[in-house]
């Protein structure tokens, strides 16, 4: 059997063009006697470029890798913190999906973080594209809103849905480790906005996703921050819930913040070695 060789150090950086003109910003990591494919979804107001580590971690498990910024995101084209059109973000994702398919001849696995959890759940279980697996980190897949949040989404929804205003969400809480706070705050292609029709999306496929959740066959792993500032960690329980039975594998990290594969070392190891043991024991792809 034909071994993989060593993932690439840098990626193939390139741009897909989208139905309505926007372009796409990707990066594939694209192994060499590969045994499979995973493409990761990356979460709202930060960029594929963040994720250099785990791409590592699945090019070591003989996976070839894609991650494109979404639209109003890192390099791609558009608003930030916005959309045009409520499926914005699914179209763009089963462009590049299928794309990448066809590209590597493999059905790849699905990763998400945060709200790339979310659209990476709602892509897999909406059966947009036929995927091997889906990995979900710290998905955004429940937010707790209080009473005036939802007065405010409603007038802003009806005012101005296109217009992104800061989230207020605290950098301080994505990871116990200073270094990678810092790292998020200082990174210019970082931002902190989103848009009434952003998250209205947002709400709309975390109810999707759980009707659709029941009738989803294929193996899914999820890795959940127990002190989670971003998201409500119990979205994350009740979707696993209504997972089938088998085939689903869940770990919860009681005391991480948002970024488990971002947090201080001891997590972030646990993390690491309980992905590398799932991808170990999924069935070959064929």
């Amino acid at each position: 059997m034909n071994m993989p060789q060593e993932i690439p150090a840098a990626p193939r950086e390139h741009w897909l063009e989208a139905a309505d003109g926007a372009r796409l910003f990707c990066r594939d990591w694209l192994l060499p006697g590969a045994t499979g494919a995973v493409q990761m979804v990356h979460g709202l107001g930060e960029h594929g470029g963040r994720y250099a580590a785990l791409a590592r971690l699945f090019g070591e498990a003989g996976l070839s890798v894609r991650i494109c910024d979404h639209r109003g995101h890192g390099n791609s084209d558009g608003r930030r913190g916005t959309l045009e059109r409520s499926d914005d973000l699914l179209r763009d994702l089963k462009l590049t999906f299928d794309d990448f398919t066809r590209r590597t001849q493999r059905v790849p696995i699905l990763f998400g973080h945060s709200m790339g959890g979310l659209v990476a759940a709602r892509f897999a279980t909406g059966g947009f594209s036929p995927v091997r697996a889906l990995a979900l980190s710290s998905p955004a897949l429940a937010l707790d809103m209080l009473g005036w949040q939802k007065l405010l989404l409603a007038v802003s929804s009806r005012v101005a849905p296109g217009y992104a205003l800061p989230t207020s969400l605290p950098a301080s809480r994505l990871s116990h480790d200073p270094e990678q706070v810092q790292a998020y705050r200082s990174d210019p292609l970082n931002h902190g906005k989103i848009a009434p029709r952003m998250l209205n999306f947002m709400l709309d496929a975390m109810q999707q996703a759980a009707r659709d959740a029941g009738r989803f066959a294929q193996p899914v792993l999820m890795q959940v921050a127990g002190d989670d500032a971003f998201v409500a960690p119990r979205g994350s329980r009740a979707f696993f819930d209504a997972l089938p039975e088998n085939r689903k594998t869940m770990h919860w990290y009681g005391t991480s913040y948002h970024e488990i594969f971002n947090e201080e070392p001891g997590i972030r190891e646990q993390a690491q070695n309980d992905l590398r043991q799932w991808l170990a024991q999924l069935p070959a792809d064929r």
